[in-house]
């Protein structure tokens, strides 16, 4: 999805209220959205206490429309202004006389001592900075979003727009800046939101449709470096009624190792369950039947002697492979990686211990190659550190020619043609043993049933996070564990179908 600039988005709003669409009703729609997403995250949490937080400008006013909708329920609602009413204008004072109607009544912040809420909040709803403010926080807005700060060890911490404290543009806090476990960004994402250096202040991002016109939206220019990966972007095709097994693939994947049996296991269930029609496993001999048990009854698995041996004949047993994945738990072996990169006519994943060839071999490879490195294993790879992660996974697409799924906070897949894609699903505890392996088997799953390689790359990254905001809402972010991630696909997939 195309990301905008602060002014950019202005326009956008002008074009739009020029068309027809008043600022009070684009602002009801705003508020429309957050009140949505904050009754199912609280409803998904258990809570029911919600405190808004609103500043004088329009992000205020987002929040006051907000807490008209939230009116209509049972919850328990407390609004902060940071201000006083007198301060409000125009489309934000409307939707501020809207809420005092609807009996609630803000309460104005000034000081440390008026930061006592009546109910410790479930759900805390950041107001306070919209996509105007420039600079660090001043006075006592700096001190509420440290209160914020603190509040969020405790309570689930919603931003509207862009987390306070972030430039909207620049995705760098000079200063406190609230952090977010989401952020409902209004209209089209912020370019500033997808920016390496917002990442600890965006958690997931969400946007919110208020309505702009497709064709205005065509007409603006965004940014041109990157884009962010939306549920809008990606499709899954429906199967056709008389379809079988061999009309979604067959996935090869190479891995597994004494010692490391458990990842390859992990990429071929989560291969298996990105729908893929059929899986086989190739794995030493020496811990065959660990992989072939662990892999369950589902994968087909076979034995070979060692990596010194490994070579994958595409025009006999392989011949209807679609797609390769190769390194899960494999253990290092240039020499194998090589002699796959030369024979392999179909696209191919390089995961964890097949990174070990240069970019030079890589680029020699006719077929399609997707490289999933997160930052150690790009530095070994590339040759150095992962410092600036837009520039150096361009660089890489550019030195290798192939797809690059730079991992992290942020993911980005990279390839020559498309601009960077930012994935902003996911949560830290993903940061977990094996998590990759379901990534590299999810992605191999759907280059197996024809998707191009940077769609598949979106798609992969997309729904991997997903399911690990699944997987960390049933088990929480500390207990989380790889398995639980591909135990959420299911859900994954259907959120996805659901939108």
């Amino acid at each position: 999805m195309k990301t905008v600039s602060a002014a950019e988005m202005r326009e956008l709003d002008r074009h739009t209220i020029e068309d027809g669409v008043t600022g009070e009703e684009l602002m009801r729609r705003a508020g429309q959205g957050v009140a949505d997403i904050a009754r199912d995250a609280l409803a998904s949490r258990g809570g029911h206490s919600i405190l808004l937080i609103a500043g004088t400008g329009n992000n205020g006013g987002d929040i006051f429309s907000a807490a008209t909708e939230l009116s209509q329920t049972d919850l328990d609602i407390e609004v902060w202004l940071c201000g006083s009413q007198s301060q409000v204008k125009g489309d934000a004072q409307l939707h501020l006389k809207k809420m005092v109607r609807a009996g609630i009544i803000p309460k104005e912040v000034h000081s440390a001592n008026d930061l006592i809420p009546k109910t410790d909040p479930d759900l805390i709803i950041d107001g306070l900075l919209g996509t105007g403010s420039k600079g660090a926080p001043r006075g006592f807005m700096s001190k509420l979003i440290e209160w914020i700060n603190a509040e969020g060890q405790h309570a689930f911490v919603l931003a509207v727009d862009i987390p306070s404290g972030i430039d909207a543009d620049s995705g760098i806090a000079d200063g406190p800046a609230v952090k977010a476990d989401m952020t409902l960004t209004i209209g089209l994402p912020k370019t500033g939101l997808i920016r390496p250096e917002a990442l600890p202040y965006t958690g997931s991002v969400e946007v919110i449709d208020i309505g702009i016109p497709f064709e205005f939206i065509e007409d603006t220019a965004g940014c041109e470096e990157a884009a962010l990966i939306d549920r809008s972007d990606i499709f899954i095709p429906r199967r056709e009624r008389d379809s079988h097994k061999g009309s979604y693939g067959h996935v090869l994947l190479i891995g597994g190792s004494k010692g490391f049996t458990g990842a390859i296991a992990m990429a071929a269930r989560a291969a298996l369950r990105s729908g893929a029609g059929l899986v086989s496993v190739l794995t030493p001999e020496e811990v065959y039947p660990i992989v072939a048990k662990a892999c369950g009854p589902e994968v087909m698995v076979h034995p070979f002697p060692d990596l010194g041996t490994l070579t994958v004949d595409f025009s006999k047993h392989w011949k209807k492979i679609t797609a390769v994945l190769a390194g899960p738990g494999l253990g290092q072996s240039p020499e194998a990686i090589e002699r796959l990169l030369k024979q392999c006519k179909v696209p191919l994943v390089l995961d964890a211990d097949a990174l070990c060839v240069t970019p030079k071999q890589i680029a020699k490879a006719k077929c399609p190659v997707v490289l999933t490195p997160h930052p150690g294993e790009f530095e070994r790879l590339f040759g150095k550190p992962v410092t600036d992660r837009w520039a150096q996974a361009r660089e890489a697409a550019e030195e290798t020619g192939k797809t690059i799924v730079l991992k992290g906070a942020g993911t980005i897949v990279a390839e020559l043609e498309h601009k960077l894609a930012v994935n902003l699903t996911g949560n830290p505890g993903m940061a977990t043993g094996g998590s990759g392996d379901v990534l590299a088997g999810l992605l191999t799953g759907f280059l197996g049933q024809g998707m191009e390689a940077f769609d598949a790359a979106m798609t992969a990254v997309y729904l991997h996070g997903i399911a690990g905001d699944i997987a960390a809402h049933d088990y929480t972010q500390s207990a989380l564990i790889a398995s639980d991630i591909i135990e959420a696909l299911p859900d994954a997939f259907r959120f996805l179908q659901s939108h």
